[in-house]
């Protein structure tokens, strides 16, 4: 008897203490839940410095474009910052030549242990879009039109600022040529960059006169190449824009047949595009970077000098400035608008019926809006 007690009271309290363990263990599971996979997490991965993301981590929320929340971290300790150069010179004359030189770039990144590298292009828009194809370029400062040319051709990046509407280019032959319209070019030499945004503009001045490419002798130059042809008689005219047509004009070395200035519908637009890897790898260097034109772009608009002074801080004259910008408009949009977004896809239509791009995309998915308005918002709009 007295042993059958003992098993019925060791039954009991072995029953009692099963029951307790459950009870604990299943109010863990129910409340407590978060903070195990915490501790796990903290105890199976050792602490880092800086939070990295990488294609693997970043949610499809994250990668959208119009998501406010944004990945943060960065893989790498400098960016590759290219722009066109068109005078061989270094200097950056507009809105991110401010951002540059006012400091801007260097405090935004410097606060994240990031140092910018710029690298200027002569070769233009087609030179950055072969740099940022072999990844020696992570972001590229270039025109509308070679930036879509390179995305058609499978280059994988993403607009991630706008710089505006105001490239323009005009349509320059000597003094004493004798030609006094367009339709007097045909079968004669004139240069200028195939690919890029003066190519665009040269299509739109042969169609305007009723004339097609075949009707000249196209001649494939860079900016700098097409004046010294231009200079030396190798060519019979050039269609150039920025600092390369007003030097030709101010030095007298030509005189304008075809005024981009009396066309505004022909003006192309400009990108700032990176390469998707380096986005989703380095975000915070690209908002740093964006931060740092907002910046640029608000000190411009507030002070109209800040941009002639730039310019002339570039050895232009002050009256190239007022010839080529008469609004002092000559700074960054950054921000898409409609206009923006019709420029572009008028612009993919123009390659695609001129057979300069085969693959046609949506223009509006190419855009990431996400870094400039982070930017805005925590500027200030």
């Amino acid at each position: 008897m007295t042993k059958i007690k003992k098993v019925t009271g060791l039954l009991l309290l072995l029953t009692l203490v099963l029951s307790l363990a459950a009870g604990c263990g299943k109010k863990d599971v129910d409340t407590n839940s978060d903070q195990v996979t915490k501790t796990q997490s903290e105890v199976t991965e050792p602490p880092t410095e800086e939070i990295t993301v990488t294609e693997e981590t970043t949610t499809t929320e994250e990668a959208t474009a119009e998501t406010t929340v944004l990945p943060t971290g960065h893989k790498a300790d400098t960016v590759k910052i290219g722009f066109v150069d068109v005078t061989g010179t270094g200097l950056i004359s507009d809105t991110l030549g401010v951002a540059r030189d006012k400091g801007f770039v260097e405090e935004e990144l410097s606060a994240i242990g990031v140092t910018a590298e710029f690298v200027p292009m002569t070769g233009a828009g087609p030179a950055i879009n072969e740099a940022l194809a072999s990844s020696s370029l992570d972001i590229g400062f270039l025109g509308d039109v070679p930036a879509i040319i390179g995305k058609a051709a499978g280059i994988d990046t993403q607009i991630v600022s706008f710089n505006g509407l105001q490239s323009g280019a005009s349509l320059v032959v000597k003094k004493d040529s004798g030609y006094t319209s367009v339709s007097d070019l045909k079968g004669k030499k004139i240069a200028t960059q195939k690919g890029a945004f003066m190519h665009k503009v040269f299509i739109d001045i042969l169609t305007g006169n009723d004339l097609k490419i075949d009707d000249v002798e196209f001649v494939n130059l860079n900016a700098q190449g097409a004046a010294e042809a231009f200079i030396t008689g190798n060519v019979d005219g050039v269609v150039v824009g920025g600092v390369t047509l007003t030097k030709l004009i101010e030095d007298g070395y030509g005189e304008v047949l075809v005024d981009y200035r009396e066309h505004p519908e022909w003006n192309c637009g400009g990108y700032g595009i990176a390469r998707s890897k380096y986005i989703t790898e380095n975000p915070d260097i690209i908002k740093a970077l964006l931060r740092a034109l907002v910046r640029a772009q608000k000190l411009a608009i507030e002070d109209d000098k800040v941009l002639l002074d730039q310019w002339i801080s570039t050895k232009n004259t002050e009256s190239s400035y007022k010839y080529l910008y008469p609004n002092n408009d000559n700074y960054f949009a950054i921000k898409k608008d409609d206009q923006l977004i019709a420029s572009g896809n008028s612009t993919i239509q123009f390659l695609i019926d001129n057979e300069l791009i085969t693959n046609k995309f949506v223009f509006e998915d190419w855009i990431n809006s996400s870094f400039y308005e982070a930017a805005y918002t925590e500027l200030g709009e």
